[in-house]
């Protein structure tokens, strides 16, 4: 079962499509990203877990942007760089 919630992030790209000013996009985005690895929340408490399944949960997210929202290449970037930044936050010092 993957860490991410694939079933939110078409309706992140249509509200991040739909904003008016970056700002309210880089809102969605990191809405967004609180949404799509919400089962992330679940190994905090366990550090080996939780760096094994966050990487693996970044890699699927990363994989599945890739295949799906390869045209928007600015999308893509800004999800990650946000999920990669969810995840540091979660995580304390775990590396990413």
């Amino acid at each position: 079962m993957s860490d991410i919630n694939d079933d939110v992030i078409a309706q992140i790209y249509n509200d991040y499509n739909e904003a008016l000013h970056s700002r309210q996009k880089s809102e969605i985005l990191i809405a967004g990203v609180k949404q799509i690895l919400l089962r992330l929340n679940m190994y905090v408490n366990n550090p080996e877990k939780f760096r094994e399944r966050s990487k693996n949960a970044l890699i699927a997210l990363e994989n599945y942007l890739n295949r799906f929202y390869y045209q928007d290449t600015e999308f893509r970037e800004q999800l990650m760089y946000e999920a990669k930044a969810y995840v540091l936050e979660l995580g304390g010092n775990i590396e990413v």
